[in-house]
């Protein structure tokens, strides 16, 4: 005996090494997807950074251009023409009024000399431009450009002007200018609706900061400084600035048009990783959790082992002895048991390849063989792919009024039909209840007419079954672009629908033209 319980010591830790030995390749597997995972993670982070400043961009931009159209307006105006002041300081103070996010509007002539400005009545004496770098571009150049930060001289707030040129027939230049308060872009920047962590900045051409929003101004700084420099601070393709306290920023650039300005989108790197190590620490725990219930299990086996190789060995010595040994009865019984779960494990993996009671593929096996047409499809890009979702209309009244036995021969009747309607090389199955599918491949052009021909005989054929059963067909048609399996299958759903509510036993077709 104390042979048998060195034996079943050395069993059990001979099983837990085996245990651990066998998790190696999986632990490797989780650490090497977890990596590409975070990795993975990260750039969607970095993308929706990059998405965020693109779309701040692109609102910039078109809030600009009305304004630069506005004014353009204006200065082309017959008044404006004939250098008539009076007449274009009552439009431009027309628009003020009606549009009051205007602020002001102001005529600077070449000398810096201001004209007039909707902030004070005509002819008020006004001081001199303050921005005469923009004044002198826009004559210079002809088209409308954007001025850095400045105090304004009437208003005291910090604001950034837009000017165009205006140029009457007597050759006499001005500039006509809009105000734009700094308030007001920030106002823009605010309307993204960004993360709490996050920071936006509108930066002018040399890299200061014209506006920001979020609780990180330094982080703006850092853009700005990392633009000024002519790049980022750190590594520019990971995108990460470093503000002055030393604290590390993601950040990512967009050009608002052709105005010189950039929009910059920061968030702390810290903020920035939080998400992804709460990932790490969630995917850890669940590793080690898998990990602590494989040598649980494994004790557990090894014990239960132990005690029937026991079992065996005291029966195999009594044996030998001629004594009564192990109840044969027993033995067979359990090897019994053993075989009745392999084979309802192979039935159930039959069920789920097969449809017991049609015959045709089931859920499993038909997205096999729909996968093996979608491949064909991706490899040869004159082939299309189609895919028929097929539901009974009056099955449930033919269950209620004439008993399941009729239901399931209709559905084997369907089933067959579907069978003699469709071609070798097409795959049909059963999805679950009076839901079926077909899914078919065919040369582009001709891959409406084969899957309409085979659409109108499987309604034919199904509404020749009697009982008042017909069917509703939503085909899907991919062509001209790689095709995407679980898409054309929803394509094909709402077709049918669309089917049904149009009344039984017809089909409709849709063109899949999202793009692979």
């Amino acid at each position: 005996m104390e042979k048998n319980e060195s034996a079943r010591i050395g069993f059990r830790v001979w099983l837990l090494v085996l245990t651990i030995f066998a998790s190696v390749p999986m632990l490797l597997f989780s650490i090497i997807s977890l990596g590409l995972l975070l990795r993975s993670q990260g750039e969607v982070e970095r993308d929706r950074l990059s998405r965020a400043a693109a779309s701040l961009a692109g609102g910039l931009e078109r809030h600009l251009a009305a304004r630069a159209s506005m004014l353009t307006t204006i200065a082309n105006s017959a008044a404006a023409k004939n250098g008539d002041l009076r007449l274009v300081y009552e439009h431009a103070a027309r628009i003020v009024r009606q549009y009051p996010r205007f602020a002001s509007i102001t005529l600077a002539a070449e000398t810096g000399e201001i004209a007039f400005s909707t902030l004070q009545p005509l002819g008020v004496p006004l001081p001199k431009s303050q921005d005469m770098e923009l004044l002198r571009r826009v004559l210079r150049t002809g088209q409308a450009h954007v001025s850095g930060v400045f105090e304004g001289t009437i208003t005291h707030r910090k604001v950034t002007v837009l000017g165009v040129p205006l140029v009457t027939d007597a050759g006499k230049r001005y500039c006509l200018e809009n105000v734009l308060p700094v308030v007001e872009l920030e106002a823009i920047l605010a309307q993204q609706h960004l993360g709490d962590a996050w920071t936006s900045a509108v930066l002018g051409p040399a890299g200061g900061i014209i506006a920001c929003h979020g609780p990180r101004p330094d982080a703006g700084e850092a853009a700005a400084n990392s633009r000024g420099n002519g790049a980022f601070l750190r590594d520019p393709d990971e995108h990460v600035c470093e503000t002055r306290a030393g604290e590390l920023v993601e950040t990512s650039l967009a050009g608002v048009g052709l105005w010189g300005w950039t929009v910059s989108v920061s968030v702390p790197q810290q903020s920035f990783v939080a998400p992804l190590r709460r990932l790490l620490m969630k995917i850890s725990l669940a590793a080690a959790l898998c990990l602590l219930s494989a040598i649980l299990a494994s004790f557990w086996l090894a014990r239960r082992l132990s005690r029937d190789v026991t079992r065996l060995a005291t029966a195999s010595a009594a044996l030998a002895a001629g004594s009564p040994g192990l109840d044969g009865g027993v033995l067979i019984r359990e090897m019994g048991e053993v075989r009745a779960c392999l084979w309802a494990a192979h039935e159930r993996e039959e069920q789920a390849l097969h449809d017991p009671l049609t015959g045709l593929a089931g859920r499993a096996r038909f997205w096999d063989l729909a996968r093996e047409l979608e491949a064909r499809a991706k490899e040869d890009p004159k082939l299309g792919l189609a895919v028929m979702f097929i539901d009974l209309d009056g099955f449930k009244h033919v269950n209620d009024h004439h008993g399941h036995a009729r239901g399931d021969w209709i559905l084997q009747r369907t089933a067959a039909a579907l069978c003699e309607s469709i071609r070798d090389t097409d795959v049909a199955g059963r999805l679950g209840g009076d839901e079926f599918v077909v899914g078919l491949i065919a040369d582009g052009g001709q891959l409406r007419q084969a899957a309409g021909a085979i659409a109108e005989r499987i309604v034919s054929r199904v509404r020749n079954l009697g009982y008042g059963i017909g069917c509703s067909i939503g085909v899907s048609l991919c062509r001209n672009h790689p095709p995407d399996l679980e898409r054309s299958l929803s394509l094909a759903d709402q077709a049918m629908y669309e089917a049904k509510a149009l009344g039984k036993n017809r089909y409709v077709l849709r063109e899949d033209t999202i793009g692979g």
